[in-house]
């Protein structure tokens, strides 16, 4: 067995790196999305929901990019 790789600019980095940068990404994005709604003040309490929403987009990303 081998761990899933990705080749960016000649260097290997372990997938599960890009699948945890996504799910950050998904996360600030959706902080900026709350606050420009005006929800920021509804999300209660906020780190476990960002990061409840990063790890499900974490998630997503590898179930549909390396998923049987």
């Amino acid at each position: 067995m081998h761990c899933p790789s990705i080749n960016v600019f000649g260097t290997f980095f372990p997938s599960w790196m890009l699948c945890a940068i996504g799910g950050v990404v998904v996360a600030v994005l959706a902080h900026k999305v709350f606050a420009a709604a005006g929800l920021k003040a509804q999300v209660k309490p906020p780190v476990l929901v960002y990061s409840s929403l990063g790890l499900a987009a974490a998630l997503l990303i590898w179930l549909v990019g390396y998923g049987s």
